[in-house]
């Protein structure tokens, strides 16, 4: 009894009453948590394992991108120094199963590359020439990593001042008196900063020899000293320009190849609202050019130069009216003094003394008047001196100039005919001149490249819309204002204007851009303006942009933004490249002072098929899918028609 009662004590004091005793439970709790540790360390040497491949893996992309990326570096560095090495067509390979030495010197260990380049986009030229390079970087096992490259060749468009000499005859041209320069430099002379006020260059300057008074300028974004040379193109590299002219019919052969004086063959840019919406003349097909050839000796006449003879002075005379009720109309010199004149000022309400007085004015008195101005050879203003032959009626002889009194063939020149099928909104808004406008955007005229060639010297005005490059085997002289019809501070990028001139590019002094004196020392301005604006990128192979007779004239006629000059402002937007730099202007007051402009469109998109560097530079950078690469099936999708 004693034994039983003392196993029932027990059992009471282990749990309630009617509750079995649990066995075994410890064993289970160390099982759970063994197994709990061995499956935390388990993941661990997995994740520990996993880890090592991930970083072998990050590794060897790292090494694949390094391989391709210096491969990419090494084909763009072969193309600037070997232009041969870039095929016309398909693609060469530079470089097969090659090795690359890191910086450390090391070669990458089991990584290989291929090298492949070639020509891509659009091979005309037009719109810049483009090349890619390919890098396929491969190891032992198969694995790939392919990049491309796509480099464009770096235009000249794209600097706002260039040129191979900075002299002009002799002596050296310096930045100076504050001078503020927009847009890339470059020289493969010496660049000379003087001390007078000194220079501020706003972005990227090279020279292919050193800058000398570097102290006296500020460089926002640096400078390189003796960099490789830049040679300008030669009109062999151009001799395809001419080809690409005559397919859209804007290829001419000029009287004359000589100097700015004796030019007789002038285009005038015409935009015109066709109706499409606005009257702004902006939209892509309301761009045209019209050719004028002025007859043998009649340079002067088409230049506009001024004559102070009452009866020779042809091109420069006021506004009359000649009705109650219309606009006034315009008479040059020559005609004041005729009967017929005299006929029409009466029919506009002057009395027969005052009609005679005003037929008998000096040159000076008729010029002196508020409403004188002075035209190029050809204009519409012009009519009663092209007229003045037996060609003509007497109706049509004798009367005043309006922009509608349009004369295609004249006693002393000719506008060329459009050989094209002329549009029918051309022919409704301007029916007196429609057929001789050339329409620069290809929907009306099919076949043109955005290139206009004249052999020869020829002359330059009016208002582009459009994108083209002129070309002459010559001099180009600009003759008046030469605009764009979108105004290029709006950052638009609508018109673009190559220039691009065998010889020189050069500002005329005529009647139209410069003061002319009408007596003692009173000087007028017979133009819209008293200044001259040109848009354009400007090319002088040979030698250099500048203004005729910039020494001449003159000192105090005009200010420029308040300061005394001569003739005025010369406001550029665009570039100027140019074998040397050219004179503009004197620091006595003769000629212009510069106020030039920066155009960055024509860095992105330059004038068609302008002259390129040799350099190229980089344009976009792809990542190639390795696994469907295929370095033919590649480069013949690159270029178009292949």
């Amino acid at each position: 009894m004693i034994y039983l009662k003392s196993i029932q004590r027990v059992g009471d004091h282990r749990g309630k009453a009617g509750v079995p005793p649990r066995r075994g439970s410890a064993i289970l709790t160390v099982l759970l948590i063994t197994l709990a540790i061995s499956a935390l360390a388990g993941s661990a040497i997995y994740l520990s394992g996993n880890s090592t491949i991930l970083a072998a893996s990050y590794d060897r992309e790292r090494e694949f991108k390094y391989a391709s990326e210096a491969a990419l570096a090494m084909g763009k560095s072969r193309l600037n120094y070997d232009p041969l090495a870039l095929p016309d067509t398909d693609y060469a390979t530079l470089l097969s199963q090659g090795t690359i030495t890191g910086a450390d010197g090391v070669v990458l260990p089991g990584v290989t590359v291929n090298l492949f380049v070639g020509p891509s986009g659009s091979t005309s030229g037009q719109f810049g020439r483009f090349a890619s390079v390919v890098a396929e970087a491969r190891d032992v096992s198969g694995a790939r990593f392919v990049r491309r490259l796509e480099l464009t060749q770096e235009s000249f468009a794209k600097y706002a001042y260039w040129s191979n000499s900075e002299t002009n005859n002799g002596s050296i041209i310096y930045f100076a008196n504050g001078d503020n320069i927009w847009g890339p430099v470059w020289s493969n002379d010496v660049i000379n900063v003087s001390s007078t006020g000194g220079a501020t260059f706003h972005d990227e300057v090279g020279t292919a020899k050193t800058i000398a008074g570097a102290g006296y300028g500020t460089f926002v974004k640096g400078y390189s000293e003796n960099q490789r040379p830049i040679v300008l193109p030669n009109n062999t590299k151009l001799a395809n320009l001419p080809g690409y002219a005559a397919a859209g019919n804007f290829s001419f052969t000029a009287p004359t190849s000589a100097a700015a004086s004796t030019v007789r063959m002038r285009l005038e840019f015409v935009a015109t609202d066709l109706g499409t919406g606005g009257t702004d003349s902006t939209g892509v097909d309301e761009g045209f050019v019209k050719i004028y050839v002025a007859n043998a000796n009649e340079y002067q006449w088409l230049r506009g130069d001024w004559d102070t003879g009452v009866t020779t002075l042809t091109n420069c005379g006021a506004f009359y009216k000649t009705s109650a009720s219309g606009p006034k109309k315009f008479f040059p010199v020559s005609m004041h003094n005729t009967s017929w004149f005299r006929t029409q000022l009466q029919a506009g309400g002057m009395t027969s003394s005052q009609a005679s007085d005003t037929s008998q004015a000096s040159v000076n008195t008729i010029m002196a008047k508020t409403t004188s101005r002075c035209y190029l050879g050809g204009d519409s203003h012009l009519v009663a001196v092209e007229r003045n032959s037996v060609s003509f009626t007497t109706a049509q002889k004798q009367r005043g100039g309006e922009d509608s009194t349009f004369t295609a063939t004249g006693a002393r020149g000719a506008w060329i005919k459009y050989p094209g099928t002329v549009d029918a909104r051309l022919k409704a808004r301007r029916p007196w001149d429609a057929d001789y406008l050339f329409p620069i955007y290809r929907g009306l005229n099919p076949g043109t490249k955005g290139v206009i060639y004249v052999n020869g010297t020829a002359g330059v005005s009016g208002v582009l819309r459009g994108r083209t490059t002129l070309y002459t085997s010559g001099t180009i002289v600009i003759l008046d204002d030469l605009r764009y019809a979108t105004d290029p501070s709006t950052g638009r990028c609508a018109d673009i204007l190559g220039l691009l001139a065998g010889k020189d590019i050069t500002v005329a002094d005529n009647a139209i851009l410069g003061p002319e004196n009408i007596g003692g020392s009173t000087w007028r301005n017979f133009d819209d303006t008293k200044d001259v604006f040109i848009h354009g990128v400007l090319m002088a192979l040979n030698t250099s942009f500048g203004v005729e007779n910039y020494s001449t004239g003159p000192t105090d006629a005009n200010d420029c933004e308040g300061s005394n000059v001569g003739r005025g402002c010369l406001y550029l937007t665009g570039g100027i490249i140019q074998d040397s730099r050219g004179a503009v202007g004197t620091t006595n007051g003769y000629g212009y002072i510069k106020r030039y402009s920066y155009d960055r469109c024509a860095r992105s998109q330059p004038p068609p098929y302008f002259p390129t560097t040799g350099r190229f530079i980089d344009n976009r950078y792809y990542e190639i899918d390795p696994v469907r690469f295929n370095v033919g099936k590649l480069f013949d999708r690159l270029v178009p028609g292949l």
